[in-house]
């Protein structure tokens, strides 16, 4: 990953663009400095270098950096017991990506992973793919990493993954 320099006055310009649109002759008044405050904190973000998760950087830095996300962190919150979240499971290959660094991140959780078992049946799903899918995320063999996992959810949910 690496950082951007976005263009301010051009992200400015599509939001106010945008704004008119939705809205013909929406005022420019002391609100637009809303905007302006939004797209400097976007530039900031995408303007700095991200912090990935490394081996054994532990719980905390792990949640402090930039490689975190739903089902992730809910994953962080069972197997540390140490906060809560919101039950989200990896429905992509960059979600689980994700899931496999925090193991990375936090060594122990790698034994523990099983744990997730009884997190609903889409966990259960990964619990029960994790080696297979661990090799072939390994393997960058993301295509089918992604077709699997659909393949595994849809047994579970047709409707749903």
């Amino acid at each position: 990953m690496k950082s951007y320099k976005l263009d301010q006055i051009a992200l400015i310009s599509a939001i106010t663009k945008e704004m008119n649109k939705q809205f013909p002759g929406i005022p420019a008044d002391e609100r637009i400095n809303t905007v302006i405050k939004a797209v400097n904190s976007i530039c900031d973000e995408y303007g700095r270098e991200p912090v990935l998760a490394e081996f054994n950087i532990g719980l905390s830095a792990w949640l402090a950096s930039d490689d975190t996300g739903l089902s992730s962190r809910y994953m962080a919150s069972i197997l540390s017991g140490s906060f809560t979240a919101l039950n989200n499971y990896p429905r992509d290959p960059d979600d689980l990506g994700r899931c496999i660094r925090l193991t990375i991140a936090v060594p122990e959780y790698a034994s523990l992973v099983h744990l997730m078992q009884t997190s609903g049946p889409h966990w259960a799903a990964v619990v029960d793919n994790w080696d297979h899918w661990l090799e072939l995320f390994n393997a960058k063999e993301f295509s089918d990493l992604y077709s699997d996992m659909k393949e595994k959810y849809a047994a579970i949910n047709p409707n749903r993954i």
